[in-house]
């Protein structure tokens, strides 16, 4: 059978190891048919290196494969690359959306570049489609069916983990020596899940802007939108894409960062410490007789309530709100709030994640019927029984701590889809419920300046999270500042930060501040 390579450190990943003779081949083909009583693999053929990928052997095939609710056919799709030349490493690829489909097993490390994938450094990648095939990333069909909850909610993970482990057994001769979790949004959120219900089968898991608190989240996304709607309906005519021109959005995200940016003693476009300061939109509203570079009194009011979460009708915050600073772009608040084809009815992303998730995925019995603009706050407990399926809300990590395992979880301070505050509140109660001591041992929190969901924004969009958990899973290096780049709003060219483990946030050496020009600086952790 095929050994894996040896590695001399930890970015030497894709050393080169003897080819693989005929049998390789022949070893990679020997997997298609039924390679468990529930699996079946309709394809294992090796293919040539090409486009910045290895050679590898590509495996595809469904676990548990059968017919549910509705007459559909169901069951979790899957895909592994096995690289020919292997570190003897393993990552799990996470998903996004509510998945249903089986997205290609190559482990992007960094979005800004695509070429730089888990698979081309030598590591088995695998991906699924959570349980069952979707017609979009939006569609909630399958949520008519229980266990297709249950897979999408965290057992689909765990399925395509067990059966990629025999996989690499029967093609490699042996198991892999670690095993690493890495996805964003719903990806993140799976991540989190496994590393507290599967911890045997991780050693390190990378959590980008995961979706780990989804039923309050789905609640902010219906709050948001009715917030847009009634907006819409007294300026627009109706039209919920033009309650917010693409100049105001820019505005006023001009304007929360230019209040905010100096709170990390920068001024240079980045907002190292959002949760250090707040902006008040009313700032922007228009004065008597003013109607350009302002915005109405319905429009500082919708901001409002964005900004601060929906609240039930006893006062109570179900879900904190969204930063101002950076919410303009093609993939800010224009993709995820507000939305871009014009019409009374909502085409942002939130805004269409909720209406499947209120009829369908997370109402128990589902409602097939159900407005979601309908929604009322204070009738919710419809959500609840669900909720447990979808969240990775729990602080109880010392099986994977107590293991060794290791968590990195990073989260864009313009994110529009999941709210920065959030994830941050949900860190502090871990260190609350385990310890300082404790959770500094195996988990960080990195917040990522002017970065929109999963990626795109003006701000420090580009770096590598997964080379540093390796180190600290493998050679015992606990990270601390890891370096991004990208380019903030009125800089002339990219310029490089390091990111800094919640509290901490990066802010001059000298206090001086930076111009935001690129000019190299030095910048170094302080925490508030």
């Amino acid at each position: 059978m095929i050994g894996r390579t040896s590695t001399a450190s930890l970015l030497a990943m894709t050393l080169a190891a003897p080819a693989l003779a005929q049998d390789g081949t022949d070893a990679c083909a020997a997997l298609a048919g039924v390679a468990a009583h529930d699996t079946i693999v309709s394809e294992a053929a090796m293919q040539p290196a090409a486009d910045g990928l290895p050679a590898h052997c590509l495996v595809r095939g469904v676990i548990e494969p059968r017919i549910g609710v509705g007459g559909r056919q169901y069951g979790t799709g899957f895909e592994l690359r096995m690289p020919e030349d292997w570190s003897g490493r393993f990552v799990m690829q996470g998903g996004g959306g509510w998945d249903g489909a089986v997205r290609p097993a190559t482990g992007v490390i960094d979005r800004t570049k695509p070429e730089d994938t888990a698979l081309a450094r030598g590591i088995a990648v695998a991906s699924t489609d959570a349980g069952h095939t979707g017609d979009s990333p939006v569609d909630g069909w399958w949520g008519l069916d229980q266990k297709a909850r249950v897979d999408n909610g965290y057992n689909s993970a765990k399925l395509t983990a067990e059966r990629s482990r025999d996989l690499m057994r029967r093609f490699y001769g042996e198991m892999p020596h670690h095993s690493y979790f890495m996805g964003c949004s719903n990806g993140g959120r799976q991540g989190m899940v496994a590393a507290v219900r599967y911890p045997q089968y991780f050693d390190g898991v990378l959590a980008g802007a995961p979706a780990f608190d989804l039923t309050p989240s789905v609640i902010a996304w219906n709050w948001n939108t009715k917030v847009l709607k009634d907006l819409a309906e007294a300026e627009t005519g109706g039209d919920i894409s033009a309650t917010f021109s693409d100049d105001e959005l820019a505005m006023i995200s001009q304007a929360a960062i230019a209040e905010c940016d100096g709170a990390d003693g920068a001024e240079d476009g980045l907002v190292m410490a959002p949760l250090q300061c707040s902006f008040d939109p009313a700032a922007l509203q228009c004065g008597e007789g003013e109607s350009n570079q302002c915005l109405s009194e319905g429009q500082v009011d919708a901001l409002k309530k964005i900004q601060q979460g929906p609240k039930d009708g006893e006062g109570n915050l179900v879900y904190p709100g969204w930063s101002l600073a950076g919410i303009d772009g093609p993939s800010g608040w224009r993709a995820w709030i507000v939305g871009g084809r014009p019409g009374p009815e909502t085409s942002a992303r939130g805004g269409m994640f909720q209406k499947d998730w209120m009829r369908l995925v997370g109402s128990t019995p589902p409602r097939p019927d159900f407005d979601a603009m309908t929604f009322d706050i204070d009738d919710r407990d419809f959500l609840q029984e669900a909720a447990p399926l979808f969240a990775a809300t729990s602080t109880d990590y010392d099986a994977f701590a107590d293991k060794g395992g290791k968590l990195i979880v990073w989260h864009g301070t313009a994110d529009p889809a999941f709210s920065t505050a959030r994830i941050a509140g949900w860190f502090d109660t871990l260190r609350d419920d385990m310890g300082d001591t404790e959770v500094e041992d195996f988990a960080r929190l990195y917040l990522t300046p002017g970065v929109h969901h999963c990626g795109g924004g003006a701000g420090l969009t580009s770096f590598d999270a997964l080379s540093p958990l390796i180190d600290w899973v493998e050679n015992g290096e606990a990270p601390e500042a890891i370096e991004a780049s990208g380019t903030p709003p009125g800089a002339e060219a990219p310029v490089t930060r390091p990111l800094c483990p919640h509290p901490a946030h990066a802010a001059p050496e000298d206090g001086d501040g930076a111009d935001g020009s690129g000019e190299d600086q030095e910048f170094t952790c302080v925490t508030p």
